[in-house]
């Protein structure tokens, strides 16, 4: 049987990878989700600039 201590810290280690492993997924997922909401929002917001947009005046019209 192995040592307890030997086995108690490779419990704590391979348990703080696995909640690092988890974090950086969840931090990873959030960005896509953020990065696609900016995405989706700008296209959305395309049209609206396009009928408020206010047209320039020629320089022959006064």
């Amino acid at each position: 049987m192995p040592d307890a201590e030997t086995l108690t810290l490779a419990l704590t280690y391979t348990g703080t990878l696995a909640v690092a492993a988890l974090m950086f997924l969840g931090q990873l997922a959030a960005f896509t989700v953020l990065l696609a909401l900016a995405g989706i929002v700008r296209l959305l917001t395309l049209p609206v600039y396009a009928r408020t947009r206010r047209k320039k005046p020629s320089p022959t019209e006064h």
